[in-house]
């Protein structure tokens, strides 16, 4: 794997994997994947908060304005209701990124004049220094932590566990079906010149992948691709771990298993983000661009419910937030007000996350 300009990434993650590859053989893309976003020195998550946002690559709910975070606001008082209003109540965010949920969340609540924003104790838990960084000079009164000290907190815990475009970062096992046999596509430095290519290898029977792919009816035809996420039960098991007794709300990219292994994703649903624009030159920028698979969401519920959770509902995001009043504001609106430049913005940042075109 060798550095030739931008385009290859950043140097000593492209010479790490290039020595693992010599060493020890093809990486599976989950492992390359894995080390292109969550290397701690140098993968792309690592870098910290600008990788995210309008400089950045992608944007997030909250990069949209304010009220994405007030109706996830909403949705944890009709929670912390359910829940009988405990003495404290806790909303665990995992891949808190920069802070910006955050500081909505409660921002709302205190705005509302919510009892819950007294009894709120707001955890950011994050795999990056740097984005823990910004969440503690944006946040401070919450509680920023990696994911390993979360286990050295006190029990006990009640509220909810927020996951949001956390999931569809997870690394991904790519598979391809090739004459009725299911065959992994891996990283090797496959040409003269030392550059990474993929490779086709056997998949072993029985294995993990192999019992995913058969479990959904994924590639489910010759030339047929598709993603496999073995790292989404462990993540589950980590998010139920976190609390007690409560929710786990879970927003991210995704369609059920049958909708996956259909005619339309036949390519899988892999893409890389840089700059704004998708494109899939997965092996390129290493560590300098975003790479994200949609959730399965057939396998979401089956390990949530192996981890304890009970599924009580999936919805679209725009259902959820007009459920959780964010057109209430403008429904009152005079002429005055619909022409203000503020007001203007507000609609068309709402619109942004629910149209079926947009986040929605």
């Amino acid at each position: 794997m060798t550095v030739r300009g931008a385009s290859a990434g950043d140097p000593a993650l492209v010479d790490g994997l290039a020595r693992r590859i010599r060493e020890d053989g093809p990486v599976t893309f989950a492992a390359f994947m894995e080390a292109a976003l969550h290397d701690p020195r140098t993968g792309y998550y690592a870098s910290g908060p600008d990788r995210l946002g309008r400089t950045g690559d992608f944007f997030t709910a909250s990069d949209v304005g304010t009220a994405f975070g007030g109706c996830i606001a909403r949705q944890l008082e009709e929670i912390d209701g359910v829940l009988g209003r405990p003495p404290v109540v806790h909303a665990i965010v995992f891949g808190a990124g920069r802070g910006l949920l955050a500081r909505d969340v409660l921002d709302a609540l205190a705005e509302r004049g919510s009892t819950l924003s007294s009894r709120m104790r707001y955890v950011a838990v994050d795999r990056s220094e740097g984005m823990r960084a910004r969440i503690r000079a944006q946040v401070p009164e919450s509680d920023v932590l990696a994911p390993a000290e979360l286990d050295d907190g006190p029990g006990g815990r009640v509220g909810c566990v927020l996951a949001v475009e956390l999931l569809d970062a997870l690394p991904v096992h790519r598979v391809r079906r090739r004459s009725g046999r299911l065959l992994e596509i891996a990283v090797d430095l496959g040409t003269p010149d030392g550059r990474a290519a993929f490779v086709e290898r056997e998949v072993a029977p029985s294995r993990p992948v192999e019992d995913e792919v058969e479990r959904w009816g994924l590639a489910p035809e010759d030339g047929d691709e598709a993603e496999v996420c073995l790292a989404l039960a462990p993540q589950l098991r980590t998010l139920a771990s976190a609390i007690d007794r409560g929710f786990l709300i879970v927003v991210d990219y995704g369609h059920d298993a049958r909708e996956l292994a259909g005619r339309a994703h036949r390519r899988g649903t892999l893409l890389a983000y840089h700059g704004h624009a998708t494109n899939e030159s997965f092996l390129e920028r290493v560590g300098r661009q975003d790479l994200t698979a949609h959730v399965n969401w057939s396998a979401l519920e089956h390990h949530a419910t192996e981890a304890g959770f009970t599924p009580v509902g999936r919805t679209t995001q725009d259902r959820f937030l007009i459920a959780n009043g964010i057109l209430e504001r403008f429904e009152q609106q005079d002429d005055a007000d619909r022409r203000d430049p503020l007001r203007v913005k507000g609609r068309l940042q709402a619109m942004q996350l629910i149209h079926p075109h947009g986040m929605g």
